[in-house]
């Protein structure tokens, strides 16, 4: 009972210590090191065993990662409790499989090195969170690394799921080498040449963003509306002539070749008459386009729809784009239509329907690809729009729901694996922060520019971090880089893809390559009868 204890307590602290590579803490380096606890139990368990330890810390990693939830019991009530652990206990299942899989077969399939499979695995394990069930990869570990900008770089050659499967091969490497005596000089050569070879080799993937052979700039803003006051209809209009008002005076300061506003931002149909008024004194005074979130219906279903449209100069809305891929309870019931009485008891904060398909847009000489919100967490929608001609990727946003928790920084690095992994400039506008523009390559430049009260136009000093920015009124023009090249062009779309075949192979091996299993998979401890003193 005291080992099971001690190794639930250990699986927790690694759990929490994994949670704190990730914003707003930023502790980078514990994602090399904090699942070595978990493996080098894991190693050393039943395949039963390796599923409780690494479920254990990965619910602990998923309850601290996704502490932002709990401010939608604002919204929703104390439903939001109950959907946040069940959403962490799913991801932990995952997490869960993972270990048995790799507990179990380790021993088996000997000519399968377990550091691999622990890479190919945990690949595999991220790219399943990320699909099934709508997906939700928020906690893949390459998100951790962000500010590591050598590491980082594998995102163009395999995607985020490369770079989680160096970091957990690392892990598990490790562990090997403390596990097991044999051949102990070697795996550290193995360990020093990975992290040598990750750092190393991601230099070389480095390279100067191109801003000037055909420069372009963008507008965005930060609006800073609270949700109160988009969902009052009296504000609709007050809130797009305070936006265009704002863009007017930085564009007099600084012209750009396109505005953007963040999601949510036009709260009414953009073609009602004192709406487009507002937008299109901005559009005609600048003679330049304007890409903003909009409000819109279905044309044969009447159902709203959470759009975005590009609006031109003239104000004439040129298309719109629906968000495809909606979230589940924030957007829509899973599963609703079906089970009405899910509605009655976990009731969705909004219930729209989704879009149909995935769309460009033409700005002068430049193509922009857009994402709505939590859109950029699929790695397979951003991949589309750049299939489909997009130079540039646009995310608008709106964290309103979160206040300043961690979920803002975290969206924020998930955005810049986007832009790496497809090299392409991304521009991130939110309603209240952080917005910016990632390079190619994930560099970011934040807004910082504020109108005061005069009308004048300025800029908040350099020195200011970007998570001092949060839910700050912000108006600024900022280049948009050319696209760069990606070293392996579908590598991002085939890695997970050979990750899951390669764990195929391992899973092959064990079942029916190697010698039958040795050891049982549940394993009960004899219990040992205490001797009595013996007396005289």
């Amino acid at each position: 009972m005291k080992l099971r204890f001690r190794t639930s307590a250990v699986a927790l602290l690694a759990g929490a210590a994994l949670a704190l590579a990730f914003p707003t803490w930023r502790l980078h380096v514990l994602a090399w090191v904090a699942l070595v606890p978990v493996f080098y139990l894991a190693a050393k368990a039943t395949p039963l065993g390796g599923f409780w330890t690494f479920l254990t810390a990965g619910l602990m990693f998923h309850l601290v990662l996704l502490q932002w939830l709990l401010t939608n019991t604002y919204w929703a009530g104390g439903w939001a409790v109950w959907g946040y652990a069940a959403l962490s206990l799913l991801m932990a299942l995952y997490w869960g499989l993972f270990g048995f899989l790799w507990t179990w077969g380790r021993r088996r399939a000997r000519l399968f090195p377990s550091a691999l499979a622990a890479a190919v695995l945990w690949a595999t394990m991220e790219f399943l969170q990320a699909s099934l069930f709508t997906g939700f990869g928020w906690g893949s570990l390459a998100y951790s690394q962000g500010r590591v900008p050598n590491v980082i770089q594998w995102a163009a050659v395999g995607g985020a799921f490369l770079v989680s499967a160096i970091v957990a091969g690392f892990n598990a490497l490790v562990a090997e080498m403390l596990a097991e005596p044999r051949h102990r000089v070697l795996k550290t050569a193995f360990a020093v040449a990975l992290v040598a070879g990750s750092i190393g080799g991601g230099r070389f993937l480095l390279d100067e963003a191109d801003y000037d052979t055909s420069p372009f700039r963008v507008g965005i803003l930060q609006s800073n509306f609270p949700l109160e006051m988009k969902w009052d209809p009296e504000y609709a209009v007050e809130m797009a002539r305070s936006a265009a008002q704002k863009s007017r005076r930085m564009y007099e300061a600084e012209p750009v070749d396109v505005f953007v506003w963040p999601e949510s931002l036009i709260m009414a149909p953009i073609d009602a008459p004192e709406m487009q008024e507002a937008v299109s004194t901005l559009t005609a005074q600048a003679k330049c386009p304007l890409f903003t979130g909009a409000t819109r219906y279905g044309e044969t279903s009447g159902k709203p729809r959470n759009a975005s449209c590009l609006v031109d100069a003239d104000g004439v809305v040129l298309g719109y784009y629906d968000k495809v891929h909606l979230a589940p309870f924030g957007e829509y019931v899973p599963l609703g239509a079906y089970l009405p009485f899910i509605r009655r008891v976990v009731p969705a904060i909004s219930d729209i329907e989704p879009g149909e398909r995935q769309r460009t847009f033409a700005v002068g000489q430049r193509r922009l690809g857009p994402l709505i919100c939590f859109e950029v967490l699929f790695q397979d929608l951003a991949e589309n729009l750049r299939k489909d001609g997009a130079d540039f990727l646009v995310v608008i946003t709106n964290l309103g729901w979160f206040g300043e928790s961690n979920a803002i920084p975290q969206e924020l690095e998930i955005a810049r694996v986007r832009a790496i992994e497809t090299r392409l400039p991304l521009v991130h506008c939110a309603n209240t922060g952080i917005s910016g523009v990632f390079d190619p390559w994930g560099r970011f430049t934040p807004a910082r520019g504020v109108v005061a009260q005069t009308g004048s136009f300025a800029r908040i000093r350099q020195d200011v971090p970007p998570e001092r920015l949060i839910r700050r009124r912000l108006v600024d023009a900022l280049p948009v880089a050319q696209a760069g090249s990606r070293p392996i062009p579908l590598g991002p779309t085939v890695f997970p893809w050979i990750a899951l075949g390669l764990s195929s192979v391992f899973i092959a091996g064990a079942l029916f390559i190697s010698p039958p299993q040795r050891e049982p998979i549940f394993k009960i401890e004899p219990r040992t009868k205490r001797r009595k003193p013996m007396n005289g």
